[in-house]
């Protein structure tokens, strides 16, 4: 019995046994060596899986060491060192294994009779079966054979070559070989002269005295792969030989020696490595033919581990993992041990390639686990701990430390199973509605089983997977907060689905091709065959092709009909009277491969020079292959010749072959076949070409190419072309291609003389490109052949899928944001219980972007045959659908399932609140809002909040109800006069309430409805003494909206939390200082400018006024005389009449009240004029578009005069004086025009600022006498208009304009008339040639005016 620890306890190996091969009757030790932290373990020895007893002649050693004193046939066998620590646990070393010496009387390879011509290549291959390896010696003529002869080669692995092989050489041969067991000889082996010398004329095509076999070998080892060769040409000579990888030749010079040719041409390679594994073969060719011979050669390597697994303290009810992934060559086979024993799989320990799960730990669990891996050449292990702590539900205090006391969280309730299936059950539960749970914790438990697994989830439902059909399983739910656990548990009992009786998988499934065309398949009845078994479904399907299923009675089956050189996928099914069982694993294997059953496709001939032909072809179809190509044989011969020519054989990755050293103006035909290493394929229609009279001129550059053909994909062209006409005799020595999208030569590539067929990539789809070709030689490029073509549309090509799609695809809604899908799996049987690794892909979408077809989605894998899926949006319907991925093989999507997730309270709060004074009402307030952006259902009501102490507790707020979910505004009656008030909104449906809205302040208006608006706090308000102040917040002074939303405001309109926060006071010191300087700053700039343009406007006005008291002003005739041009040169600005009843009198007024310097506002940015309002707020000019429609009506304060459209006007020159300088003439306004209320300092009234300000009213007539401005009552104001001359300025907005200085010049005949209440400083308009003066003086919008009347008026 383990006891539970809370450390780890080290126990390892330091030297484990190794594999040995020992002589009967000699003694052997095997070592092993332990360290332990707790002293000496007991060791025992295992023998294949059994403890080995101890005797006399199997002695332990006091290290843990085992000596067999003498070894017998009984010893043989696989050894195991196993350490055990007591209450701890035990370790198990990997495989050693013992065999006794011995040597076969049979040979695996003996020598064999060779009949050859001299200075031929003779071959002989011996090897022997037995342990250790054998030694070889060779015997010619019953003597001992050295090589001392130059031409005799003895290979250290058994074989003999002579080459040449001379006179001498004639005679018997026989090999010996011999181990530390006994010697053994084999056949004797004649080696005799062909005496047949009628082939010497004809050639004899080549044939193989040795050829590669498939070869094993470890990696960083050296071996040898032996080829030889005979056959002598119609030029007597000796057949060469060639060694292709993987169908390409291989160039020795790559290899940095590692590859060499050795004796008469086998292959030799040194340190071998993994990249090196593959298929070579030896090609042996001569003018008569080739023959080609195949071996693989695989490099083994010794199992080693990528990822060790490590030691893990666990809690009970908890998973514990180890990691554990090996490498080598062939795959080593992964097995667990704990405590030295295997381990046994189940529901709960779970196996899988690179790790093991334990679920639902207990005390029990604890000890030593090791991951071992072995193949051929040896295993290895490596160890970890489990430890397994109590797992009680103490309280979290110890790992959170919070102040004060916190009680724990309330239990679940409403638990029920929602789902419940044959291996998995989906529950669920009420959330905790007073919010203090942050989560819960599943236990369950399979009734009378000790293990109990448990969850932590964060929401109210849960899946348990991996479950045992028509079982009973316990479960337990608490909730728990950052402190502990609920003091109790919501708990219940479910019963899963009843399995169906069906048998288990069929055993020992074996795969065996036996021809290019056919498979064997057997296997063993199922263990479990839970009835009689009626027979068998066997199912295959390659990786091209559709699956297949045929019905089999017994247990082995021959596939026949199938595709040579494809890889094939096997399963079986066994079916008794309840259905189909459990499927076996899938085996994979591949039929032989065999000859090509299609000749090369667009083979072509074409004469190169007077002694050259060129060749080109492409690959039979793929289909038709039957194996990987390895080179190409082309046949040719002149026409007319009895002999059937030569023959060359090329690489599998040659497209092109040129034949050389050809008879001048001869005719040749050619013939094309495919290799593979099963022989060639059939053979191309004849090809016919005659070669050139004469060599080729290079003494002038090319013709164009005769033909340009373009075969256009999606991303590339592929391009051929054929050579300039051969009868222009011109050499060829290389084709420039060119190509750009509309353009051509954009791109260029040079390509060899040889090429005449390029593909080019990286295009872009639906595009058109121009493709240019020319010849070119030593001279120069040649002329052109231009062609175009369109790539085409992208598509996706579609695999054939031999996977059915999942059916009865279901959905289960749990909450608003979770959904739990269900579906079946028709390839896995009724069980429905995987053993294989595929997996399953869930996509799913908005049903909305279903409608508009829209392909966004989202992806979810599971390895269950259900999928959780949570994080949804509320209120929201889902389209789904579901396909299987199984290795390389992929299912067509399901059916599409749809639901819509559940309701939740309202995620965002109602926005734009917005307050508005109920007319004639001071004491009630319509507040306006609009709808939360995220109602996460149908909102059912609004509630309304609002105080007048933003410091009371939000339960202590007034609320106003809104029955209906579609109402958005609400009036609030009974309001004090002159209060301010804090409002708050918050939306609800039929799961609960969402938060609340921004705090809004408003300010009801006075007992008499002057006053109050809505405050935003962001902005500072205007005072009436000209000086910015915050708004009235009397009632709390330092908040201006409260509120646990985490929008509230801070003093100075700062948007923030509830807590202080901001930057720090010395740095807001700092900032304050800096911007009042730099103002301050600004503000003596801006005075000096106005100093020094005021000083020189006085200067130079004394300066004219001087010329005009030198020069006196002539009679009004002379004035006359000179007329000066109508200055309102536009059709809009024609003089027109002017209504008689509003305009029979000459008026100018000019407004001189004293403003507020504060304000910079010109008067196209005030606000409306509302006659039912005498009160205007200050408005951030920033916000004026924003904000104007939430403000109380305005109306212009004193001093403002708001113009309205009016007619253009024409303006009458004729009586006016030369021009001089302009003169600013004021009026008087009329009494009473000053705005009453300027003096008062009423709150909410405006002042205008006070800098010099023209505002302008001009009514004209023809010939009417001068009238005085102040007599009369001040008519509508009118804007002035704009001369076309001048040229267009900026917009004028609402941003702060800088006064401008206006010159005053006293008149030369004042005439001045006071009137009581008016400043004695406005003095009344003499004369009309002073009237050009005044309008010179319009603020900005007539400056150019004056520039116009001094050029063309100065005398």
């Amino acid at each position: 019995m383990l006891t539970a620890t809370t450390s780890f306890t080290e126990l390892t190996f330091l030297e484990e046994p190794s594999d040995l091969v020992v002589s009967r009757g000699n003694a052997v030790t095997l070592h092993c060596s332990i360290q332990s932290e707790a002293g000496m373990p007991n060791v025992v020895w295992m023998k294949d899986g059994k403890p080995l007893g101890l005797d006399d002649q199997n002695i332990l050693w006091p290290n843990g060491s085992l000596h067999i004193t003498n070894v017998d046939g009984s010893n043989r066998g696989l050894y195991q060192c196993m350490a055990t620590l007591p209450q701890t646990g035990a370790i198990i070393s990997r495989f050693a294994s013992l065999h006794t010496a011995y040597l076969s009387r049979n040979f695996i390879r003996e020598p064999q009779d060779l009949k050859i011509y001299l200075q031929e290549v003779a071959m002989f291959e011996c090897e022997g079966d037995g342990l250790p390896a054998p030694n070889v010696t060779w015997y010619k003529d019953n003597s001992l054979l050295r090589d001392f002869k130059p031409n005799i080669l003895v290979y250290p692995d058994g074989v003999l070559e002579i080459n040449p092989v001379e006179f001498s050489d004639f005679g018997t041969y026989y090999c010996q070989v011999e181990n530390t067991e006994r010697a053994r000889s084999s056949r004797l082996a004649k080696l005799e002269q062909n005496g047949n010398t009628d082939s010497f004329d004809d050639g004899t095509a080549p044939w193989f005295v040795a050829t590669p076999r498939d070869t094993s070998i470890p990696e960083g080892s050296s071996t040898i792969l032996f080829c030889g060769a005979n056959g002598f040409d119609t030029l007597r000579k000796k057949p060469e030989i060639t060694w292709l990888k993987d169908g390409e030749t291989i160039i020795f010079n790559s290899t940095q020696g590692r590859l060499k040719l050795k004796g008469a041409g086998s292959l030799q390679i040194f340190n071998v490595q993994p990249f090196d594994a593959g298929t070579y073969s030896c090609r042996s060719n001569n003018l008569e033919d080739s023959i080609d011979a195949e071996a693989t050669l695989t490099v083994l390597v010794r199992p080693h581990f990528e990822t060790k697994p490590q030691s893990v303290m666990a809690y009970e009810k908890t998973e514990a993992i180890f990691n554990c992934k090996l490498k080598g060559s062939p795959a080593p086979e992964v097995r667990w041990t704990k405590d030295g024993l295997p381990l046994q799989e189940s529901n709960y320990i779970i196996e899988n390639e690179d790790h093991l799960r334990i679920m639902g730990l207990v005390t029990s669990d604890s000890g030593y686990y090791q991951c071992h891996g072995s193949n051929e050449l040896g295993s290895i292990q490596a160890i970890a701990q489990l430890v397994v702590l109590p797992n009680t539900l103490a309280t979290l205090t110890d790992r959170y430390s919070y102040g004060g006391q916190r009680s724990p969280p309330s239990k679940p309730t409403g638990l029920a199973a929602a789902i419940v299936s044959k291996r998995f059950i989906t529950l669920r539960w009420d959330k905790d509605g007073d919010g203090g749970t942050t989560g819960y914790t599943v236990f369950w438990r399979e009734q009378g089983s000790l293990r109990e697994r448990m969850l932590n989830t964060t929401q109210p439902e849960a899946t348990l997977q991996r479950l045992n059909p028509d079982s009973r399983y316990q479960i337990q739910v608490r909730a728990f907060n950052s402190v502990q656990y609920s003091w109790s548990y919501a708990s219940m009992e479910v019963d899963t689905e009843k399995d169906v009786a069906v048998p288990s998988p069929p055993v020992n499934i074996r795969v065996t091709p036996q021809s290019p065309e056919s498979i064997l398949v057997t296997w063993d009845p199922p263990l479990q065959p839970k009835g009689q078994i009626l027979k068998y479904l066997l199912s295959y399907e390659d990786s091209h092709g559709s699956p297949k299923q045929i019905e089999v009675l017994d247990t082995r089956k021959l596939l026949t009909g199938l595709m040579a050189f494809r890889t094939y996928t096997i399963r079986v099914v066994a079916v008794n009277e309840n259905g189909e069982g459990m499927s076996t694993r899938e085996m994979t294997t591949k039929t032989y491969s065999d000859k090509p059953s299609e000749p090369p496709q667009n083979a072509t001939l074409e004469t190169a020079s007077s002694t050259s032909l060129i060749v080109r072809w492409e690959p039979p179809p793929r289909e038709h292959q039957n194996g990987k190509i390895t080179g190409y044989k082309i046949r040719y011969k002149m026409k007319g010749a009895s002999r059937n020519g030569a023959t060359v054989t090329t690489d599998g990755n040659r497209r092109l072959y040129a034949l050389t050293n050809l008879e001048k103006m001869t005719e040749y035909q050619v013939r094309i076949s495919a290799l593979t290493v099963n022989g060639s394929g059939p053979l191309t229609p004849k090809l016919k070409a005659t070669t050139y009279e004469d060599d080729l001129d290079e003494s002038r550059v090319p013709d164009a190419p005769r033909t340009v053909t373009v075969t256009p994909h999606a991303t590339s062209i592929r391009v051929s072309w054929t050579t300039p006409p051969p009868e222009k005799k011109i050499v060829v020595r290389g084709y420039v291609l060119g190509w750009g999208k509309g353009v051509p030569d954009s791109k260029k590539k040079v390509l060899g003389p040889d090429t005449q067929i390029y593909t080019i990539e990286n295009l872009i789809p639906s595009s058109e490109y121009v493709i240019t070709v020319r010849a070119m030689n030593n001279k120069g490029e040649g002329l052109t052949r231009y062609t175009t073509a369109i790539t085409t549309k992208e598509s996706v090509e579609e695999r054939l899928i031999p996977l059915f799609p999942p059916v009865g695809l279901k959905t289960m809604v749990l909450s608003s944001s979770t959904i739990v899908l269900t579906w079946t799996d028709t390839s896995i049987g009724p069980s429905q219980k995987l053993l294989d690794n595929r997996y399953y892909t869930v996509r799913y979408r908005l049903a909305t972007e279903a409608e508009n077809d829209n392909n966004r989605y989202w992806y979810l894998n599971s390895t269950d045959l259900n999928a959780h899926i949570d994080h949804l949006r509320p209120n929201t319907k889902y389209e789904f659908d579901v396909k299987i991925t199984k290795g390389r093989s992929v299912s067509p999507w399901s059916m599409k399932e749809s639901n819509k997730t559940m309701e939740d309270v309202p995620a965002t709060a109602p926005v734009d609140l917005t307050p508005v004074p109920k007319k004639n009402d001071p004491r009630a307030v319509i507040m306006n809002w609009q709808p939360p952006a995220k109602p996460n259902g149908q909102i059912t009501g609004y509630l309304v909040f609002y105080t007048t102490d933003p410091k009371q507790d939000l339960r202590e707020w007034v609320v106003d109800g809104v029955l209906e979910g579609d109402e958005l505004s609400a009036t609030i009656k009974r309001l004090t006069p002159s209060t301010t008030y804090y409002f708050k909104v918050q939306a609800r449906n039929s799961k609960g309430y969402g938060p609340l809205s921004e705090t809004v302040i408003y300010k009801t208006p006075q007992a008499d409805g002057s006053g109050g608006g809505q405050i935003d706090p962001e902005y500072p308000r205007i005072s009436p003494g000209g000086k910015g102040t915050m708004p009235d917040l009397s009632e709390d002074p330092k908040k201006t909206s409260v509120g646990g939303n985490g929008n509230s405001r801070d003093s100075e309109g700062r948007r923030g939390s509830n807590s202080e926060s901001g930057l720090p006071t010395g740095i807001m010191n700092i900032i304050i200082a800096s911007v009042v300087g730099a103002a301050f700053c600004v503000i003596i700039i801006v005075i000096a400018v106005i100093y020094c343009k005021r000083r020189d406007n006085e200067q130079r006005l004394k300066r004219q006024a001087q010329q005009n008291q030198q020069s006196p002003v002539k009679g009004k005739g002379q004035g006359r005389d000179l007329k000066p041009p109508d200055l309102w040169i536009h059709d809009n600005m024609e003089m027109k009449n002017i209504d008689k009843g509003q305009r029979s009198e000459s008026t100018l007024t000019m407004s001189t009240t004293r403003r507020s310097s504060n304000d910079y506002r010109s008067m196209d940015d005030l606000p409306p004029y509302h006659e039912d309002r005498n009160e205007m707020y200050y408005q951030s000019p920033s916000d004026h578009d924003e904000r104007e429609r939430f403000l109380p009506p305005r109306q212009p304060g004193p001093g403002i005069i708001r113009p309205k459209a009016t007619k253009p006007l024409m303006i009458p020159v004729d009586a006016q004086p030369p021009p001089r300088e302009p003169i600013a003439m004021v009026t008087a306004l009329p009494n009473g025009a000053l705005n009453p209320n300027l003096d008062r300092g009423e709150p909410g009234v405006m002042s205008r600022p006070g800098f010099p300000r023209t505002q302008y009213n001009m009514q004209y007539t023809s010939g009417g006498p001068r009238v005085n401005a102040g007599d009369l009552p001040q008519p509508p104001p009118i804007k002035p208009q704009q001369s076309p001359y001048k040229k267009a300025g900026p917009p004028l907005t609402s941003a702060p304009i800088k006064p401008r200085a206006i010159p005053v010049i006293k008149p030369k005949a004042p005439d001045v008339v006071l009137k009581a209440g008016v400043d004695p400083d406005i003095q009344k308009s003499e004369s009309t040639e002073e009237l050009s003066a005044e309008m010179a003086n319009l603020d900005c919008l007539m400056k150019d005016l004056n520039a116009i009347t001094q050029q063309n008026f100065e005398v």
